[in-house]
Parts: C-alpha cells; sequence; structure tokens
C-alpha cells in the first residue's frame, strides 16, 4: 500500500470514529429530550433546555464536511 493511499485510509478511520460518535451523541440527545418532554408533563412551569448537545453534533458534521471536502480533493491540491 503507498503512503498517500495510507492516509486516505486513516482519514476515512477516522471519519468514521467521528461519525459513531456524533451518531451516539445524537441518540443521546435524543433520549434526554424524550425524558425531558415526560418529566416536564408533570411540572407545571415548563423551563428552557440546554442545546449544548445539539451544538456540538452540528460542530462534528460540519468537521466532517470539511474532511470530506479534504479528502474528495487532496489530489487537486498537490
Amino acid at each position: 500500500m503507498d503512503t498517500s493511499d495510507g492516509r486516505v485510509v486513516l482519514l476515512l478511520i477516522i471519519l468514521a470514529l467521528a461519525l459513531f460518535v456524533a451518531g451516539r451523541r445524537f441518540q443521546s440527545m435524543v433520549s434526554a429530550r424524550q425524558a425531558w418532554r415526560n418529566s416536564m408533563r408533570a411540572v407545571p412551569v415548563k423551563r428552557q433546555s440546554n442545546g449544548g448537545t445539539l451544538k456540538a453534533v452540528i460542530g462534528i458534521a460540519l468537521i466532517i464536511a470539511v474532511v470530506f471536502w479534504f479528502l474528495t480533493n487532496a489530489s487537486r491540491m498537490t
């Protein structure tokens, strides 16, 4: 395997791990949101929720988009 092929494989592995982490965070965010909704139904006054996890998922998606763009345009840059 050539060194450039090794770099592409490594970047794809990192991309897959980032997608896995983003998916797990999104899954936990959805579960927390459902638990929050169920608990807020019992409380007469509703409170604002924290959107930190959603911001993290969007941030990871942007990073993945930049890495994907870099992978697709790496041959043009050199």
